[in-house]
């Protein structure tokens, strides 16, 4: 049971790609055929095929053409581009330079193919209350609590990446909707902000139970593949960290802190046991992988035992390289300079130098003695499988996890002038990773050494950009950056074709 459900939403990742591909209306978004005309909405088959449907779209959504790690890892990141110029030109922040990749990355069309599954799903889905006596009120509200979670965090996603975007609320399922103005991006923000309120109170921390199953499956089959209470707070946390408001920041992440167990996830001091201090962080056996699930509070799951690997969508098909794959060079790398400048202290256990035989730990970077290091934290690979052009990789996307929210935290305590407070995040974080502790008496600046942690902990997790554009408006010391902010070109260009078919667009500023 559990093993069709997870193959159902990857056939619906798949699928529904090809009908995001289609789309030819105004805001290049596609009638979403699969969760609306050809469900007939009268069975509870329906309502699970229409749901699992959106999961499938979101992942798609994030990954394709690698839009995640390119989003918030190339551009303005650590990674150096070893060859390719689309990437170069993303790295350098040239994003109207004319490459096939820039273009569709520029194209917001697959995340309102999320949005418009889940207005769909919305309307519809009350239908199989009517119908079948096996789904419940209790079902109907949960399942549409995750429709409005996921649409509200497709709109947060989008507004990180594009700024102003459409606002739409109501399915367009017949494929003949009107064109569609912008909405300033605070105004989509507090939309999903209030639709993400008002679902959390239908949100569980777990889905069913071993006597009453949610959809056949007991609680732990739907763990890392469902929005659940905790993952409703995070996406809270965020919107509120990118509107600069810190004191709903603190409040959202000392919630989830403080009940994230009713969620099943592991703690922090479990996931170090044994002293590796990486335990639940790299290798097949990680945050990553889908055997455990260490600390995911927002993950999109690509299982090999699932048949959900794909060779594409994935850090790996960007980072690795030979020995690893067969593939000479990879596309992006971590410069070795700035290697040993972020991870200074040769006790961290992420990168640093093994105290008995002298030797690189390669929990982070494979082959640090050669001129390009490979990235090797998110390595989820096939055994057997090493052709670089055709490997088949297995690693989720973790959008957000226990330690990211630890330093979130802090950073909103330090901004609000709690010192200690944060510190105490911080080192949390420090502790776990074996490398000195912030003191309390350190005259080096607090938010520094939150956003370098943040760096070191999180790199190639699609992070990287949007911490600089937070951090930039914390310390409003950097004239440049903040430019960049005040005109607008944080955010992409709209793609051509999108606006070619919607007269009531206009390109961004910073691109005209």
């Amino acid at each position: 049971m559990f093993k069709s459900t997870y193959s159902k939403l990857f056939m619906a990742l798949i699928g529904l790609l090809t009908v995001v591909s289609s789309c030819t209306k105004s805001l290049d978004a596609p009638s979403l055929e699969v969760a609306g005309e050809k469900l007939h909405w009268r069975s509870i088959s329906d309502s699970k095929s229409g749901l699992i449907g959106i999961y499938g779209l979101m992942r798609a959504a994030l990954v394709s053409n690698n839009g995640h790690w390119i989003y918030g890892d190339v551009r303005g990141g650590d990674f150096s581009v070893y060859s390719r110029g689309d990437l170069t030109a993303v790295k350098e922040n040239k994003l109207n330079a004319s490459f096939p990749v820039i273009e569709k990355l520029s194209s917001w069309q697959r995340f309102y193919a999320v949005i418009n599954a889940a207005s769909v799903f919305i309307e519809k889905a009350p239908q199989v209350l009517q119908h079948d006596t096996r789904y419940t009120e209790t079902n109907l509200k949960m399942d549409i609590a995750q429709a409005r979670a996921l649409r509200a965090f497709a709109y947060f996603y989008m507004v990180r990446v594009w700024g102003d975007v459409p606002l739409l609320t109501k399915s367009f399922d017949n494929g003949s909707f009107e064109e569609v103005d912008i909405k300033e991006a605070e105004v989509v923000l507090n939309y999903a902000e209030k639709e993400l309120t008002e679902c959390l109170e239908d949100l569980p921390y777990r889905y069913g139970s071993i006597v009453d199953r949610y959809y056949g499956e007991t609680p732990v089959n739907w763990e890392k593949v469902l929005f659940n209470k905790i993952s409703a707070y995070a996406v809270l946390s965020h919107i509120a960290a990118w509107q600069g408001k810190y004191i709903d920041v603190a409040a959202y992440t000392k919630f989830i802190l403080d009940n994230y167990e009713s969620a099943n996830i592991t703690r922090l001091t479990e996931i170090a046991a044994g002293g590796s201090g990486v335990r639940g962080l790299t290798g097949n056996y990680g945050i990553f992988s889908n055997n455990f699930a260490f600390g995911q509070i927002v993950n999109f799951s690509s299982a090999y035992v699932y048949g959900e690997a794909t060779s594409s969508g994935h850090m790996e098909q960007l980072t690795l390289a030979q020995p690893v794959v067969n593939k000479e060079f990879p596309d992006i790398y971590v410069d070795k300079s700035l290697i040993t400048d972020l991870f200074e202290d040769l006790n961290d256990k992420r990168f640093g130098v093994d105290t008995i035989s002298g030797l690189y730990k390669t929990n982070y970077f494979l082959n640090f003695t050669n001129e390009i290091p490979i990235f090797n934290k998110i390595r989820i690979l096939r055994d057997g499988v090493t052709d670089g052009n055709y490997a088949v990789f297995g690693s989720n996307l973790v959008f957000t996890r226990l330690e990211e929210i630890h330093l979130l935290r802090a950073e909103a305590l330090a901004v609000l002038g709690n010192r200690l407070p944060a510190i105490e995040q911080l080192n949390i974080i420090k502790s776990l990773r074996g490398i000195e502790n912030y003191s309390v008496l350190s005259t080096e600046s607090l938010i520094d050494e939150i956003f370098q942690e943040r760096r070191r902990e999180l790199m190639g997790e699609g992070w990287r950009f949007y911490d600089l554009v937070r951090y930039h408006k914390i310390k409003n010391d950097d004239l440049e950056f903040l430019n960049l902010i005040n005109k607008k070109g944080i955010f992409w260009p709209i793609a051509t074709d999108v606006l070619n078919r919607n007269s009531k667009l206009a390109q961004n500023q910073y691109w005209n």
